[in-house]
């Protein structure tokens, strides 16, 4: 398995002025190929309102995932 990186461009309304807007997030995703990392995303946005689309993913980097305890939650070779 690897981190992915998922660029996903999210379409909201903006509560004062009821005009849409686009905004770039990005998600840290373990997946073992970019498909799968593609298919988290959906699913993960499954059942909401927003509207969504895969901008982008790229295979990260990341030696490990670590915690504000600074215990490792994950390290990428396991």
């Amino acid at each position: 398995m690897s981190f992915w990186t998922v660029k996903v461009k999210v379409i909201s309304e903006d509560i004062d002025t009821g005009k849409l807007r686009g905004k770039i997030e990005t998600y840290l995703v373990k997946a073992d190929s970019i498909e799968e990392s593609q298919k988290l995303v959906h699913d993960y946005f499954k059942g909401t309102t927003l509207e969504y689309e895969v901008r982008g993913v790229g295979k990260n980097g990341f030696t490990a995932v670590i915690a504000q305890d600074h215990e490792a939650l994950e390290a990428i070779n396991t």
